[in-house]
């Protein structure tokens, strides 16, 4: 049997999940993961979920290439057809963060033994706080590398623990080339915003507290 090959973001995000665990992938797009998932023997049944018709179908015919079955699809806007009964691990990765928070709110779930796997695109900062601000801690966190472009992976749980300082926020809970990057954009922003004709001095005052906790975080 033809064997699935994951990328290296939706890879990690295969790697966060407890064999065992029934997983509601949202967003499923091709169902790349879930066929992975089922083909490996890590989970007895996956849902495959996404809001559009299309993608379902190519989902579809993923498992049916891959003579995948213990998949079941669900046409529905985030969680809004599946219930916490069916889901131990909840996957959604390469949307936005604003998205994954409507996502959740929306669900309206108690996350308490369950865990969240997500990928965002954009907004980590409005994402973390978010979860946080919910009863939710991240647990871990991985960067993906394709091509020049790098992704967080981050695995969410219950947890009391209290917001994380702003590098961690925006650059991750340990050095990495993420936040190493992440200090040379800032730093060029910097100074454009200084030599600007008409300085924006809480953007520069804002960014320039930023670097000092990335700085100061990091050890740099």
């Amino acid at each position: 049997m033809e064997k699935i090959r994951l990328s290296p973001r939706l890879q990690a995000a295969a790697d966060m999940i407890r064999p065992g665990d029934r997983v509601a992938d949202v967003g499923t797009d091709h169902g790349y993961l879930p066929v992975w998932l089922r083909q490996n023997g890590v989970c007895e049944r996956v849902i495959a979920s996404d809001v559009r018709p299309g993608p379902l179908d190519s989902a579809r015919a993923s498992a049916r290439r891959f003579g995948t079955e213990g998949i079941g699809f669900r046409l529905c806007s985030g969680l809004t057809a599946i219930s916490p009964e069916e889901a131990d691990a909840v996957v959604i990765a390469g949307m936005s963060g604003e998205t994954m928070i409507a996502i959740l709110e929306e669900a309206g779930w108690d996350w308490g033994g369950k865990r969240l796997i997500l990928q965002p695109m954009t907004k980590r900062p409005e994402l973390l706080a978010w979860l946080y601000g919910h009863g939710l801690c991240i647990r871990e966190e991985r960067l993906a590398a394709e091509g020049e472009k790098l992704y967080w992976v981050l695995r969410a749980e219950k947890g009391t623990e209290a917001l994380p300082r702003p590098a961690y926020l925006w650059a991750g809970f340990t050095e990495t080339e993420y936040a190493r990057r992440l200090r040379r954009r800032l730093e060029r922003a910097l100074r454009g915003m200084r030599k600007a004709a008409s300085p924006d001095g809480e953007a520069i005052k804002e960014t320039e507290t930023l670097l000092e906790d990335m700085k100061d975080a990091y050890g740099w």
